[in-house]
């Protein structure tokens, strides 16, 4: 299933759907029984006497996904179909497809960019840079364990932060100091070796896991720029020095612009990485 239809506009949807198999000689009676199977699972039989020019993105899309369903496929492949609609039809066609993969019980490889089409589709994801596989697993495995800072900064919307850090202690933990935020230590414990004193590392936390100042194990203070409202959290970019943070808040909490903030880091929610982007355990 491709990400720019691939439908014959001169064809009508019907036309469409059963073209492969007509050209490959499939009986009749065969292809009528799979492309009306097809347009009941899409819930597009009222649109099969309509040429692509008559529909809109949605439509098209399942259409062009029917005309792999009629196939009937072991494995489907899909390449970023979702990408030339906009932000409600995604939405809309994220939900299609992931109810389309219960109903026909087969595998689909899905190929996308988009951070939430994955997590949210995905049993499995695999993440990819550069042709190279950086790591396998479920989702929340994905995002809560990551191997490395690559997959760390990929998966997950908005992104983790990073900050620059140095170990400044390893006595059966590793005490690092951020770099931007006035000497504030954080006391980590590992279960591998622990860097030795003066390597430079990167602290990784996600928005989510900054806390109201006093409830974590370090206390930072940054100055908010702007702020995202999202009904129930706000989204706060805030500068700290030359780094800039992503911070969830409640909505009822939410500072203004411009205002100093201070909030807390748990050692439990925050990875470690070094320099080369290797997770530190």
């Amino acid at each position: 299933v491709f990400q720019s239809y691939a439908l014959y506009p001169h064809m009508s949807v019907e036309q469409n759907l059963s073209f492969g198999l007509r050209m490959n000689g499939n009986p009749k009676a065969d292809t009528e029984r799979r492309v009306k199977r097809a347009a009941e699972i899409l819930r597009i039989a009222e649109l099969m006497k309509r040429r692509p020019r008559q529909l809109s993105g949605g439509q098209r899309q399942r259409v062009a996904i029917g005309r792999a369903i009629v196939r009937e496929p072991q494995v489907f492949l899909f390449d970023e179909p979702l990408s030339n609609l906009d932000a409600e039809l995604r939405v809309q066609m994220r939900v299609e497809i992931s109810r389309l993969h219960k109903e026909l019980g087969v595998t689909m490889i899905y190929v996308t960019h988009d951070q939430t089409e994955a997590m949210t589709l995905a049993d499995r994801i695999v993440v990819l840079n550069a042709g190279n596989i950086e790591q396998i697993g479920a989702p929340l495995d994905l995002y809560d364990d990551p191997a490395n800072r690559f997959v760390a900064g990929f998966v997950g919307s908005p992104k983790m932060n990073f900050m620059a850090a140095k170990v400044v202690g390893n006595d059966g933990a590793v005490t690092v100091e951020l770099a931007n935020h006035c000497g504030a230590k954080l006391r980590k414990p590992l279960s591998g070796a622990a860097p030795a004193v003066g390597t430079e590392v990167v602290l990784g936390v996600r928005p989510e896991h900054f806390f109201e100042a006093g409830e974590g194990d370090c206390d930072i203070a940054v100055k908010a720029d702007v702020a995202e409202h999202l009904g129930s959290v706000s989204y706060v970019y805030a500068n700290a020095g030359p780094e800039e943070l992503i911070i969830e808040r409640e909505a009822s909490r939410q500072r203004a612009n411009g205002d100093h903030m201070a909030v807390s880091i748990k050692a439990d929610r925050s990875l470690l990485f070094d320099k080369s982007g290797a997770r530190i355990r």
